[in-house]
């Protein structure tokens, strides 16, 4: 008798690639789908270049040029609508899912060929960053399938909250610690001066550990011109009592440090005050003034508390959207 083989629906992915998420996430999609993987800011400091030339004081006035905005995020975009349409396949009803994460660096254009050639397909978004903060918003309207990782633009962008994934399972934390803060971060905006600050003032009295990863670093102390990979960096927090969490200035969800803590049960020390809306705020978290971190001893000392809330693996994670 001849078994028969169920054929898998063909999955379209953009999203970024960032710290290995991509090849994560393919990887357990590939479990039920054939998925095509799209980097979806391959072209980001191009078009962020192109985008400033012509927006720069624009920019500063968003709130009044909204629309202008959007036709000059477009226009620094569609230079590379080619080079997205090279990377998939243009046949009728080819993608039976569409999911893309963030994907503010991908032209308008790109996205209405996609529905209109996969009119059947479930269009499925998701946002790791602050919606408001991405280049432009106007690529929401390609997707009725709407999800986000911050609670506050629910409403606003007519989606579902859903807490960002970790790429591990469990791992658990070292019987030793190795350090009392561990400091891991791309180095923008005030995250090098953080960093100088944190050791001014607690170099001698913490063991510390930080590691800011920055590709045109010149020698800066606290600077690597390679990022730790995801084990790496796992490894540190599973040594540190704590972990200080810069998000950027006007980021407001909380970042993928605070979710890979809970594999490691590492407390963290952020700066993010809105995560306190959140279901993962517990006794583990201590919040600090940005601008002034003053970092409580009690709070080092203490020992890291189960909370029993779980962070989400990628299989559950999926799940969320029906995947």
């Amino acid at each position: 008798m001849i078994k028969k083989v169920k054929c898998k629906n063909r999955l379209l992915l953009i999203m970024p690639f960032f710290m290995d998420y991509q090849e994560s996430l393919k990887k357990t999609l590939q479990n039920d789908y054939i998925v095509e993987l799209i980097n979806s800011d391959q072209f980001d400091s191009c078009v962020i270049n192109t985008y400033f030339k012509c927006s720069k004081i624009r920019w500063k006035l968003r709130h009044l040029f909204e629309k202008v905005l959007i036709h000059d995020a477009e226009n620094a975009e569609i230079s590379y609508y080619d080079d997205f349409l090279a990377q998939i396949k243009l046949e009728r009803d080819y993608y039976q899912v569409i999911f893309c994460i963030n994907g503010a660096y991908v032209p308008d254009t790109f996205y209405a060929l996609l529905r209109n050639n996969n009119p059947h397909a479930r269009f499925i978004y998701y946002a790791w960053d602050d919606i408001g903060n991405l280049l432009k918003q106007s690529h929401l309207k390609y997707f009725n399938e709407r999800y986000v990782y911050n609670i506050s633009e629910c409403k606003q962008y007519h989606a579902t909250y859903v807490p960002m994934f970790v790429q591990s399972a469990l791992s658990g934390h070292e019987a030793k610690d190795e350090y009392d803060i561990a400091y891991i971060a791309s180095a923008h905006s005030d995250r090098k001066q953080i960093a100088y600050e944190l050791n001014r003032r607690y170099g001698e009295k913490y063991r510390l550990f930080i590691y800011l990863y920055d590709p045109s670093n010149s020698g800066d102390q606290f600077c690597q011109d390679t990022p730790l990979n995801y084990k790496q960096y796992l490894n540190v927090m599973r040594k540190s009592k704590a972990m200080l969490d810069v998000p950027h200035p006007e980021q407001e969800g909380p970042t993928t440090r605070s979710f890979d803590a809970l594999l490691t049960k590492t407390k963290v020390i952020t700066v993010n005050p809105h995560i306190k809306e959140y279901p993962i705020y517990s006794e583990n978290i201590m919040i600090v003034d940005r601008d002034n971190i003053v970092i409580d001893d009690a709070f080092i000392k203490k020992p890291y508390i189960e909370t029993g809330y779980q962070a989400l693996t990628i299989s559950d994670w999926l799940k969320k959207f029906n995947l």
